[in-house]
Order: C-alpha cells, then structure tokens, then sequence
C-alpha cells in the first residue's frame, strides 16, 4: 500500500501536508466516516483525494458546485489521474456510458456527482455495482436547515449509504457553525461523532471595519500602501465597472470581474488578474471559487456580505502565502439602512416565489407536465423586462425553489466550450473519409483533444480556428451543424445561467412549500442577517474573536490587530 507522502509527492509535488490534512487521510484510511472542517485555502480535496489514490475501488464525489467539479476533474485528469464527472448538463445516454466506465473502467479513481444525479433510480442501481472505496460530501453545509445554503437534495445522500455499508464517508467545509457541525454528522448517518476542524484563526490576517464615506480614496490609499494583490468585493455589477474605471484615472492597475462578461473576456481578465498585470480586481462575489492567489495582501469590502461565512471566506482569500494581509469593511452609514432593506427583501413571499415560478416557465415555453430532467439557459434579464420582474427577486425565489428540490439553478457559467463525440468510431471514420467540407474539423477536434469519444472535453474555438485556418464564426457554424447532425454534442460557453427541472413543470397552484420549512428558512436568513449587521456595527469586541465565537471557538483571545484592538493600545 502507498503511503500518503508517497501521493503527496507523486501527484502534487509536495514534500509535507499542510495542518490537519495527515490527520484527516489517517482517518478516512482507518476506515472511520469523518468530518473536515478547513477554512478557504486549507486545502480540503487532498483530503479525500490522497486516501482514495491509496485505497481500492473508486471514490464517489457529491458537490452541488458542478464548475468546481469540472476544475477537479480537469485537474486531476492533467496529473494522469482518471476521474470524470456527471451534471445535469449531461443527457441519459451520456450519463449511462460514464456509469458504465465508472463500474467496468477499474482505472478511474474518483466520479464527481450532484446529488440530484445521486438520488435517480439509475445512479443507485449502478452505485450497487461499483466498488466504493469512499463516499466524499463536499460543501457538507448544504445538508443543514441551519446552514447557510441548505440544500434538500442533500438530505438524500444518506439513502445511497446501504448500498455501500462498508464504505467510510468524508464529509467536507470551510465553515461550520456548532449548530451545523452536529447536524451534518446526524444527517450523514454518522456511526460515531469524528471531527477534525482547523482554528478559524488566522494570525495573519487582521479585520478592519472603516467607517468612511470617500471609499475610492480609502482603496487608493490602502493599495499604494500595501502593493501587493488586491480584491474589492461590492455587490453590483455596474459598481465594480464604476470603481475600475474610476480607480484607473487615479492611476491604479485595476479590472473588474463580474458575471455578466462573456467567458473568455472573464478568463483573460483572472489571468492577468493571477500573473500580477493587473494590481487589483473588482468584483462581485462570482469572483473567487477555485482561486488560490498566494501574494493577496488586501481584500476590501465596500458593501456589506450577507452572512458571516461569506464574509470569511472572501476575507480568506487575502494572505495565503502566511504573510500578513489586511481584510478591510469600508463602509458609509447608508450601507447600513441598504442592508436591512436588502435583508427584509431576502425572503420573498410565497406568492412572489410562484409568480417566478410560473414566469420562468412560460418565458421558457415550457408546457405543464412536461420539461423533467431537461436543462435550459435562461436570459433572467430579457425575462425580467418581459414579465415585469425584479432581477433580484427573482433569483431569491428561484433560489428557494431550488432548496425545495424543484429545479436545479445553476448560476455559475461555462468558461469554456465542451465536446463529446455522440457518433460512434466508425461513423466518425467514415466521416472523416468522405471529403464533406467539416473533415478538416473533425481531425483538428482529433488531433488537439483526446479521449473525445470517452468524456465531455472542454475545448477553445480560437484554437481549432487557428488548426484549420477558419474564422471562429466559421468554426463555430461547424460544430452547430456537427451537434445537429448528431456527430457530437456541443455545449457552447454561456454567460447564462442554466435552470434544470427536476419534476416536471407545475401549475403554481401546486407548488407547495411546507409552511414549517418555509418559516425555519426565514428564521435562520434573518439570523445570520443580524449576526453580520451585529459585527460590522459593533465597537466593543475584537473582530477576531467575534468571527471565532461565531464559529464555536469560544476561548479565542484578543488578535492585538484589528481596528478594535488598536484603539485599545
């Protein structure tokens, strides 16, 4: 059997583990179902992956985060390590091929799953057959009503545990609070209480709120201050274009990063962003999952997050590399009545909930009692004009229908294009011999991605535009006639988001929500409201030990660096 530092060294090329981490994989190897909480940046998926590389079987892997199953499996396919992926993007054929891989393939080590995907008949009768070495539950929040982004679907990744009994579970987050932490290990069915959670604590990482209405000269200063890598967070994307263009004219090296860029604008911009041309990126909070810039010395906020945890993490990309780093809260005394106006808006009615409901459906002509297990991109601002909507209300209620297990609503984009070969190896050599006008595409596809006929690939147009001479237009055309001549299924990039429905489309008449779930949601939504607005308005507690308590960590000290404790000095 490999040891863990051997799988530390192969793959990743790292001589030690970072805290915890060594602790958490002897556990899981001994067999005992555990949980991980490691704040952003501890380095979680090692945590599973390394126990896996060293045990028999395959490891299946349940993330509700399908663009951060994709940079997994990406990643791992890159290091020779064979992993694939099952979303709700993929359609049944597609998916019973990568079950079938998953059972008779004994090289693929890890299956990433939503646990949509993970609760079908399909996936539990070909579960049964695989041979599970572990069951890892990432983003393990999700399973508790008390948790920030509760998840119903979660709820039934216990029920796939008899079938694999034997099979230890690793349950994964970055925050937890004590009420969530019992109830995840509950939830997952647990055989014992087994939880390995790092100190919140960063020590050097210190908290500032600044009262203070000129934000753009507080960033200014703050930036030519600290040199390094920056991020400022606000909410709107109209805002983070507004402070990139302002901060320009002051001589700053900024960008601005936000949802409503077409992908490869967003790319190019993370990248100079993560090479160090661009100082500093403004963003909204679609920025940052998958990101581990080490040289961050700044995170500014210049609104205010909606929970704690949010707040954290964000902060948590600030300091990776150990040195010390500033999380700073700029705010005006107008944030303050934003926010609970924002706040009191978080929850819509039942009734606003349905109209959504109904509008979306009809915006996607989608007929009653049809549409189930279909996915579509959804244009929310053409919708919201049409039908009169909200933008913000809107995503509030399809969020809830979400967590009441109705749709999937996927509001991460595609970065890139993907491809898959529909035909088989025959009929794609008998097209490539036929001089149609589209040979030359299908060998540039060849010839630049592998493993084309076995898994969904992620591809780039200027590439294969540049292989066969053709303008991107053209070369695009190319794979729209491909797709629709049933060669291949192409899934262009999309700054879109995606709605998948789980059940077919309802009459809103019958769309229920369970009156108790319904006011439990509202309950936990205001608390976590008011234990952000208590933080950032609070004047008599170190920031630190604040975001400790928050967290369970009731014995913390003074940090001796935020703005609380400077004034103390």
């Amino acid at each position: 059997m490999s040891k863990p530092h051997d799988i530390l060294q192969k793959f990743w090329g790292f001589e030690e583990f970072r805290s915890l981490q060594l602790e958490i994989i002897e556990s899981v190897l001994k067999g005992q179902d555990t949980l991980a909480i490691l704040p952003t940046g501890g380095g979680k998926s090692i945590c599973f992956q390394v126990p896996a590389l060293i045990k028999e079987g395959i490891c299946i892997v349940v993330s509700p985060l399908i663009a951060l199953m994709k940079d997994q499996v990406d990643a791992l396919n890159s290091k020779g390590i064979k992993a694939l992926c099952a979303t709700s993007e993929f359609d049944a054929k597609q998916i019973d091929a990568i079950f079938d891989r998953a059972i008779y393939d004994k090289e693929i080590k890890f299956l990433y799953l939503s646990p949509e995907r993970l609760k079908t008949d399909l996936a539990k009768a070909r579960i049964a057959q695989m041979n599970v070495s572990l069951l890892a539950v990432d983003e393990a929040h999700c399973i508790s009503e008390w948790g920030y982004d509760f998840r119903p679907s979660y709820l039934e990744i216990a029920e796939i545990k008899h079938l694999i009994p034997s099979t230890p579970t690793i349950a994964l987050t970055a925050s937890a609070t004590p009420l969530v932490v019992k109830d995840i290990q509950e939830k997952l069915l647990f055989k014992k209480e087994n939880l390995f959670q790092k100190s919140f604590k960063r020590d050097n990482l210190s908290y500032y709120i600044d009262w203070d209405e000129d934000k753009l000269g507080k960033i200014e200063r703050i930036a030519k201050k600290q040199k390094g890598s920056g991020i400022v967070y606000m909410r709107s994307r109209k805002g983070t274009e507004r402070i990139s263009r302002e901060l320009k004219k002051r001589g700053l090296s900024i960008d601005y990063y936000h949802a409503g860029l077409d992908n490869e604008v967003r790319s190019e911009k993370q990248q100079r962003w993560m090479s160090g041309e661009s100082q500093i990126i403004a963003a909204t909070n679609a920025f940052g999952m998958g990101i581990d810039k080490p040289d961050v010395r700044f995170v500014i906020h210049v609104d205010i997050p909606d929970t704690l945890e949010n707040y954290y993490q964000e902060c948590g990309r600030g300091g990776r590399d150990g040195n010390k780093a500033f999380a700073v809260s700029v705010l005006g005394k107008k944030d303050i009545s934003n926010y609970i106006e924002k706040s009191v808006q978080s929850f819509p009615s039942k009734d606003e909930i349905k109209r959504v409901y109904e509008a979306m459906s009809s915006f996607l002509r989608l007929a009653i009692g049809s549409g189930k297990d279909e996915t579509f991109v959804l244009d929310i601002e053409t919708m919201c004009k049409n039908y009169n909507l909200d933008i913000r209300q809107v995503i509030l209620s399809l969020k809830f229908v979400e967590r009441e297990g109705y749709i999937l609503f996927n509001e991460s984009s595609d970065y890139f294009s993907s491809v898959i070969f529909k035909a088989s190896y025959e009929q794609v050599y008998n097209f490539r011999t036929s001089q149609h006008r589209l040979s030359w595409l299908v060998d540039a596809l060849l010839r630049s991605y592998s493993r084309l006929f076995d898994e969904t690939s992620s591809i780039s147009e200027w590439t294969l535009a540049k292989r066969t001479k053709w303008s991107k237009d053209n070369v695009i055309k190319g794979l729209e006639w491909l797709h629709n001549s049933e060669y291949i299924i192409y899934n262009k990039a999309s700054n879109l988001p995606k709605i998948t429905f789980t059940c077919e489309r309802l009459d809103k008449k019958n769309l229920s929500f369970s009156d108790a779930h319904y006011k439990l949601r509202k309950e936990v939504t205001q608390n976590k409201s008011e234990a952000m607005l208590h933080y950032v308005q609070s004047e008599a507690k170190c920031r630190s030990r604040m975001l400790l308590e928050y967290f369970g960590e009731l014995d913390a000290e003074n940090c001796g660096m935020c703005d609380y404790c400077l004034k103390q000095l």
